[in-house]
């Protein structure tokens, strides 16, 4: 039995975790548009199986130039769909040779002497290239249901001055201990500390995190003993804005970003990042030289590394930060380090845990909501309301 924040049995409201097509929370997120791939990744004629929220499905790009999303399997013996061919905007199983369109509708089946397409339908799914990123909507399939809302803009992100770069990376622990790391701001200090634009946690402490409604979820206001103040945005449901630590300081500063964390299934998740690098284009092919080689550089995984300093077979302050993706490495340790899914009944929470106690509060909110058939909130990225973001920090 799963348990909820006083330690007792957890009602539906309070299960954030458990994101699979049944759960209160899966049918939750099933309501936005997520992202599901790295739009590069996923060159013309080509297919990909894809595991989003518990749930398999079959990613492809036509001939066209178009994204498609169907159901994993075909519906004639169960074939994994993603071995086949892609013909023009249709996909055709490598079993049989089934074919069926962008929507899921079976098209052709050469073998059969008297075909019966028009009986054979999975499910197809609304898909969109934005940002370098392939976005689907999983509340219905094609053809069932309302359909879906209009994909959400980000203005801030679109015609920068610089390039936008992809910076993904999977972890394998549920999608809501990153969500709630995001504005868990003082762990900074101990995390990361020694990192360029970290913080010292022992010794510049404490803070003032304050959470502020907005339009978009919270904005997460924190403030330091020695007067800075900086400014991040979570936008529901699992969606952060805000500017991360920076990788060349003496070029770039601080990079803005967008990250989504999309649940793979309960145990793992992916962060899709799409950074916003300001800079002369004529200096971005040095910089994307630079951060090549640098990644290049990193020949041990942070997943090992991870696991073997959680095991206690070594201590972080050993890895040679060369050697791997230190940040996030750091992340890693302290977001498994929770368990694999956190037990939110064991915790004792202090008012630096403002924006893990707002997140909460306002999930708790919407899975009421719809668990009672009531009204959901119609969050919405208002760029005036957040423009703080970019005014200095």
């Amino acid at each position: 039995m799963v348990r909820q924040l006083d330690g007792g049995a957890r009602s539906a409201h309070t299960d954030f975790f458990h994101t699979g097509p049944d759960t209160l929370a899966g049918r939750y997120m099933r309501t936005f548009w997520q992202p599901v791939y790295h739009s590069d990744d996923l060159p013309i004629g080509h297919a990909k199986p894809v595991r989003i929220m518990g749930a398999d499905y079959t990613l492809y790009r036509g001939e066209t130039g178009e994204p498609h999303m169907v159901d994993a399997r075909c519906a004639h013996r169960g074939m994994q769909l993603s071995p086949g061919w892609v013909h023009g905007d249709t996909i055709r199983c490598f079993y049989h040779g089934w074919v069926y369109d962008g929507d899921g509708q079976c098209v052709e089946q050469p073998a059969e002497p008297q075909p019966f397409c028009d009986k054979i339908r999975i499910g197809g799914y609304p898909v969109q290239d934005y940002l370098g990123l392939v976005f689907a909507y999983l509340g219905s399939p094609i053809g069932e249901g309302p359909p879906p809302p209009a994909i959400p803009r980000y203005p801030t992100f679109d015609n920068i001055d610089g390039i936008l770069e992809m910076d993904s990376y999977f972890r394998a622990c549920n999608y809501f201990n990153n969500l709630e790391n995001s504005v868990d701001t003082s762990h900074v200090g101990f995390v990361h500390r020694g990192g360029a634009g970290a913080w010292d946690g022992a010794t510049e402490g404490p803070i003032i995190i304050e959470p502020t409604d907005t339009s978009w979820g919270f904005s997460s206001n924190v403030r330091r003993p020695g007067g800075q103040v900086n400014v991040a945005q979570f936008g529901m449901p699992n969606i952060f804005h805000a500017k991360a630590l920076p990788v060349e300081p003496e070029v770039l500063g601080f990079r803005e970003f967008l990250v989504w964390w999309t649940p793979i299934d309960d145990e793992s998740h992916i962060q899709f990042t799409v950074n916003a690098v300001r800079m002369p284009l004529e200096k971005a092919d040095d910089y994307l030289a630079r951060r090549a080689a640098s990644k290049a550089k990193r020949t041990i995984p942070k997943e090992q590394l991870a696991a073997d300093i959680l095991a206690g077979k070594i201590h972080i302050d050993e890895v040679d930060p060369s050697s791997t993706d230190m940040i996030r490495l750091q992340d890693d340790v302290a977001q498994i380090g929770q368990g694999i899914i956190a037990d939110h009944g064991n915790e004792r929470l202090g008012r630096t845990d403002a924006g893990v106690i707002k997140i909460r509060q306002l999930w708790t909110r919407e899975l009421k909501a719809l668990d009672e058939g009531q009204p959901l909130t119609e969050w919405r990225y208002d760029v005036e309301e957040l423009l703080l973001l970019r005014a200095g920090q």
